[in-house]
């Protein structure tokens, strides 16, 4: 697989924020999209972090074909 990954990051906490940031580092991917529970937390993330898009479930960013692979970043229970 050539070029650039395109991440969708499923939560909006500080392990999303994290892993965002790592990613930004990487010269061979990119966090394209996030998803929350609610749109507008979405909303925020996404404008904090610089990324282009924003949902309010996880249905939405798996639906999305500029999403190469979903990093879950919720909490372990």
């Amino acid at each position: 697989m050539g070029g650039t990954v395109r991440w969708g990051v499923l939560a909006t906490g500080g392990i999303a924020a994290r892993f965002t940031g790592d990613v930004r580092g990487l010269p061979d991917a990119e966090v394209v999209a996030v998803a929350s529970r609610t749109e507008a937390s979405a909303r925020d993330f996404a404008e904090r972090h610089g990324i282009a898009r924003a949902y309010g479930s996880w249905a939405e960013l798996v639906a999305d074909d500029e999403v190469d692979v979903v990093y879950v970043a919720t909490p372990h229970s």
